[in-house]
């Protein structure tokens, strides 16, 4: 017999001017278009026409609104798409599906897969049939649980692999890691020109998997464009070029006159729907501009004179501006900005702060952070190069507490190798 329960919950209810304020503000330009295209098709009182574009200096120079950007499927999806292609055991089939959603940014499964399995009935055997497959998928080591099976993964991928390879790495990793030559040789009983020749193939090879995805190219147009205006200042500007919709106050008066009851709550029913749109356009504008003028008075050294970002989050605009977060994060996502000739996306604007300790003023952006540990890093002794702790001891003495795990955070995103690795590039 089945279970009747009751449950008693709170739920926003939106009104329709707030859902379709939030529909436009995640639109482009492109989408934006279409979309008040289908707006003009489903109400008879509106109509739409296209401004001219055509500059008003007369210069006939055309702005470089168009840029590149790479943005292909994601891994994850890539991963599907190879998957579903698979003529395999519907548990393997499981398995395989859950490993590629537990895959982590760098395409390495660091989970359990005993664990992961048992929510749905998968035997550790099934598991392990489910990682194997993904292993044998593009790119090459996706799916590895180590650096060490990453580059093992790769080797087997390879038939100019130099001989031995694969039993460096399952039998004497450790030496080859921290770079005990001799001891290595000894113990393989290698020539140096076998042992010289491993080392360069394995330096062609991928540490992270997911950083050989391929990417499709895709033109992206940018909806605003930051500029230095008459008097020097910076100011924003919209490069979107969308057509206007009016309303037909014409029909809207005939209707209004010769209509019956029904009639005449349709076009008044179609008059409130055009002043939403409206609203909802100049909402959406307003806030668009909003986030921007707030980012440019921060940034503004960055802008003008190259200086490293000011920390900024998405959280401090709402709080300064009195939009919601969730309002800034819709104006940011997947929008792009013009400066300089060069097109950004707005998230590049932004820096995570770290605050300095007692003693010192003011805050710190994790791009400038990454600017200091550069120099650091450049200026180091090849002999001793720092190891992580060493650096995050160099920005505590500067009166900046920052983890090491965070230093190394940071030298994996700017590629830097570790001190062991560093060295030996430095001293051959």
């Amino acid at each position: 017999m089945a279970k009747i329960a009751l449950k008693l919950e709170q739920k926003t209810k939106l009104s329709q001017i707030q859902r379709l304020t939030i529909q436009m503000l995640t639109l482009h330009s492109q989408d934006l278009t279409d979309f008040l295209h289908e707006q003009v098709t489903d109400n008879p009182l509106l109509d739409i026409r296209y401004k001219d574009v055509r500059s008003s200096s007369g210069d006939g120079k055309e702005k470089p609104i168009d840029n590149i950007k790479n943005r292909g499927d994601s891994l994850e999806t890539g991963l599907m798409k190879q998957l579903r292609v698979q003529n395999v055991p519907k548990a393997t089939m499981l398995a395989a599906g859950l490993i590629i959603r537990s895959l982590d940014e760098k395409g390495f499964f660091a989970g359990d897969l005993d664990l992961l399995g048992q929510d749905y009935a998968l035997s550790l055997e099934d598991m392990e049939k489910g990682l194997a497959l993904v292993q044998s998928f593009d790119p090459p080591g996706i799916g590895a649980r180590s650096i060490c099976e990453a580059l093992l993964i790769q080797t087997r991928r390879h038939d100019d692999a130099p001989p031995r390879t694969e039993e460096l790495l399952q039998d004497h990793y450790q030496e080859f890691l921290t770079g005990k030559w001799q001891k290595l040789q000894k113990e393989m009983e290698l020539s140096n020109t076998d042992l010289q020749s491993i080392r360069d193939f394995l330096k062609t090879l991928a540490l992270q998997p997911a950083g050989q995805a391929e990417t499709e190219t895709e033109f992206v147009r940018p909806d605003v464009e930051i500029y230095t205006d008459e008097s020097g200042r910076l100011a924003v500007r919209s490069l979107e070029e969308l057509p206007e919709v009016f309303f037909r106050e014409d029909l809207y008066k005939e209707y209004e006159e010769q209509g019956d009851k029904k009639t005449r709550t349709y076009i008044h029913k179609a008059r409130r729907a055009f002043l939403d749109l409206q609203s909802a356009l100049a909402y959406r504008w307003q806030s668009i501009f909003t986030v921007m003028d707030c980012i440019i008075r921060h940034q503004e050294g960055h802008f003008l004179y190259g200086d490293t970002l000011q920390p900024l989050r998405q959280k401090d605009i709402a709080a300064e501006t009195g939009l919601s977060t969730a309002t800034v994060s819709r104006v940011c996502h997947g929008r792009y900005v013009l400066f300089d000739r060069r097109t950004y996306a707005i998230q590049d604007f932004f820096a995570q702060s770290y605050r300095r300790d007692s003693g010192a003023e003011g805050e710190i952006s994790d791009q400038a952070i990454q600017q200091k540990m550069a120099e650091l890093i450049g200026a180091e002794d090849g002999a001793h190069p720092y190891s992580d702790q060493e650096l995050a001891d160099r920005f505590a003495a500067a009166d900046i507490h920052i983890a090491r795990r965070t230093i190394t955070k940071f030298r994996l995103k700017m590629r830097i190798p570790n001190s062991s690795i560093r060295r030996r590039l430095k001293n051959g």
